[in-house]
């Protein structure tokens, strides 16, 4: 195990680029970005970053589930999940239509005409696995072990305390390195419902 590394554990569109980067910024510690959507884990010690304090960003799905639990159990981890997760799909579907990620310039908000996305049935399912995936490790992996379990929007109503709250969880980690500032993301601007010709439908998977 690495003393330098904690993980953050989340699904996509939960708000893990904005809530990791924070932590980074108040307690310099460098930021992994996705190195384990396109890594092995096996191969981690091998980069710049692992020498340093850091955050491992694990999105659910970066990691097959028959090394999950070899990941997660390596390092202790923050689970961040979000509340609204009818906004947290259509976000998800959007990105995939518009390939925006994230927005770091006033002008640089994606754009989409009204009524020109669809969602789809297999989407959906894939994106409820996901979050059922999250949960069934949250469970095994992160309850029984008394970790963080943060809700995207409390973090966005009171950002400073939820940062700061997580030195009484394990501050031998959170020591403050030398001055980082990552730039964060600008909140995207776009009104979903007005966006997806079947918004309807969608609330009625969810109603399901």
């Amino acid at each position: 195990m690495n003393e330098n590394r904690i993980g953050m554990v989340s699904t996509s569109r939960s708000g893990c680029t904005v809530f990791r980067r924070a932590i980074c910024n108040i307690y310099g510690m460098a930021d992994s970005n996705s190195w384990l959507k396109k890594n092995d884990y096996q191969h981690i010690e091998e980069t710049p970053f692992s020498n340093q304090p850091h955050i491992l960003k694990i999105l659910i799905h970066y990691v097959p589930e028959s090394k999950l639990g070899f990941v997660l159990n390596d390092m202790p981890k923050i689970w961040l999940y979000r509340d609204d997760e009818v906004r947290q799909f259509l976000s998800h579907v959007a990105r995939l239509h518009t390939k925006v990620n994230h927005v770091y310039e006033s002008d640089g908000q994606p754009i989409l005409d009204d009524n020109s996305v669809m969602a789809t049935r297999n989407q959906f399912d894939i994106f409820m696995y996901r979050r059922k995936l999250f949960w069934k490790a949250w469970k095994v992996y992160g309850f029984i072990k008394n970790e963080p379990l943060i809700k995207f929007e409390d973090f966005l109503e009171n950002p400073t305390e939820v940062v700061e709250n997580l030195e009484e969880w394990y501050w031998k980690q959170f020591r403050f390195g030398a001055p980082i500032k990552f730039p964060m993301p600008h909140k995207i601007q776009m009104d979903y419902i007005e966006k997806f010709a079947n918004y309807e439908e969608i609330l009625e998977w969810f109603n399901e």
